[in-house]
């Protein structure tokens, strides 16, 4: 049979009984409190004819309910398909009809958004209703006999480039992610975990949260404000939190940041886009901690992959590290598959034991990304002659200038060491004569023109690499995990 998901929570709440393990705005559930609302609820959702199998998209904010209707929905053996909340009807339409959604259980608070759906739909209830209404139901474990390589979960890219392909998962895998994160980051039940990034994207709910569960440590769940990150650490002295760079660069411009004690963090982790190194100094010495770790991996990995430890920050900061997790393997090769030379760009190739299934009814995607038990990644990269890994950009984001190839990230790096841009993202768009010319998206933090800026990259960059086309705006437009829409700015007007 195998551990599943649901046996950790039903395991921990044996070990755990007693201890704040579920933490929110609204709420402090013990592991025994979270296991018998599940159960409770699991029993309700047989009863109003889920059954198993059934695909049930799942819309929560980061709180208790989430947690409810993940779990509950594991214990009869249907598939929870966490969605992001932020997406239209219209959105979620389309990704419901690719996924043969059999119903959606959301949170109150978002019935507007989902009402419009649910005439093509099996089923429809709100969360904090089913809780209700479950309290008749026996709060007992359930013997529904589930092994832990069935399909348990599908979650869903970024949608960066397009409409979101479902990633699927079994027990295992995810288990197998939360392992290896847990040795790799020294996880126990003595920590406490900040979860603040959305649930609906896989790391902070298959790496980092899985992790820490997995362990029976403790678990903050809100969603990301500045002030609430530093309050949530302080309050409850956090150990742990994963976010994009984007939220640790807004937390530390809090006027009031140097008032709050952030002793308690053993990690910072990071992913999902590069830190550069003066960004990484910068949220280093506002935090006054150096527990900064980047984490590298892609949904279809679990995601899981490699990391770069605080120290190696100092010699090798913009890496993505050198030695993968304890289950992983990485490589960077040429394009006949063979592996690259040091300093030579390649594509990125992971595998291990926490793969996807495949994407759902897309065998033809999931034959293009998995060869032979390795995932391509779709990253370019290069090793150094010390073995760490530089990721140059993806594939798809690479520009190309009068047959030139031009890697944006490069760009990027040299506009974050000055001392005006908060941060920048550097687009292809389309030239008549060249194919693409170079475009510059600034978010600044200082007082700086177009022509100084311009100077500054002719200093740091090679004529061809530098910007030809500057926009100036107050933020840039990202999805609900942090990821910049390149496909959005490059429509973006000076």
């Amino acid at each position: 049979m195998g551990t599943t998901i649901h046996g950790v929570l039903e395991r921990n709440a044996r070990k755990y009984p007693g201890k704040d393990a579920f933490i929110t705005v609204s709420s402090r559930l013990t592991y025994a409190d979270m296991n018998r609302t599940c159960n409770r609820l699991a029993r309700y959702l047989q009863d109003q004819g889920v059954r198993r199998g059934d695909r049930v998209a799942l819309m929560s904010r980061n709180n208790e309910y989430f947690f409810f209707a993940f779990f509950a929905c594991m214990k009869i053996g249907a598939i929870p398909m966490p969605v992001n909340i932020r997406l239209t009807s219209k959105e979620l339409g389309a990704i419901f009809q690719n996924a043969n959604a059999a119903g959606i259980i959301y949170e109150n608070e978002l019935a507007e958004t989902v009402t419009a759906l649910k005439d093509n739909l099996n089923f429809y209830f709100s969360i904090q209703d089913a809780v209700e209404a479950s309290v008749l139901f026996s709060d007992g474990n359930l013997d529904v006999p589930i092994d832990s390589r069935d399909v348990c979960e599908i979650l869903f890219t970024s949608g960066t480039t397009g409409t979101p392909k479902g990633v699927v998962f079994n027990h295992e895998r995810i288990l197998a992610i939360a392992a290896a994160v847990s040795v790799n980051f020294s996880l126990s039940h003595s920590d406490s975990i900040l979860t603040l990034m959305p649930l609906s994207h896989s790391a902070p709910l298959n790496t980092f949260f899985m992790s820490g569960f997995y362990c029976g440590a403790s678990h903050v769940l809100g969603d990301f404000t500045p002030k609430g990150f530093l309050n949530w650490i302080q309050e409850e002295k956090t150990t742990f939190s994963f976010a994009a760079p984007v939220a640790y660069l807004l937390a530390s411009k809090d006027p009031d940041l140097a008032a709050y004690d952030l002793s308690s963090m053993r990690v910072f982790a990071y992913g999902g886009g590069p830190l550069a190194l003066a960004s990484y100094h910068h949220v280093k010495k506002a935090f006054q901690n150096e527990n900064f770790f980047q984490v590298y991996g892609l949904t279809e990995a679990g995601p899981n992959g490699i990391l770069l430890y605080p120290e190696e920050h100092l010699d090798k900061a913009g890496s993505i590290g050198k030695n993968p997790t304890v289950n992983m393997e990485i490589r960077v090769v040429r394009p006949d598959g063979t592996d690259t030379a040091p300093n030579e760009y390649g594509e990125i190739l992971l595998t291990g034991d926490s793969l996807m299934l495949g994407y759902d009814n897309n065998p033809d995607e999931t034959s293009a990304v998995l060869k032979d038990g390795w995932l391509y990644t779709g990253d370019i990269a290069y090793r150094d002659e010390d073995g760490y890994f530089y990721i140059v950009d993806r594939k798809k984001d690479v520009i190309i200038s009068g047959g030139v190839n031009i890697y944006p990230r490069e760009i990027e790096e040299v506009f974050a060491t000055h001392d005006a841009v908060m941060e920048s993202c550097v687009v292809g768009v389309p030239h008549e004569e060249w194919g693409e010319t170079v475009k510059a998206v600034v978010v600044l933090k200082g007082q700086v023109s177009e022509e100084e800026l311009r100077s500054f990259a002719a200093e740091h960059l090679a004529e061809f690499k530098c910007p030809r086309i500057y926009s100036f705006v107050d933020e840039l437009p990202r999805n609900a995990s942090g990821k910049i829409l390149k496909q959005q700015v490059k429509w973006v007007h000076a």
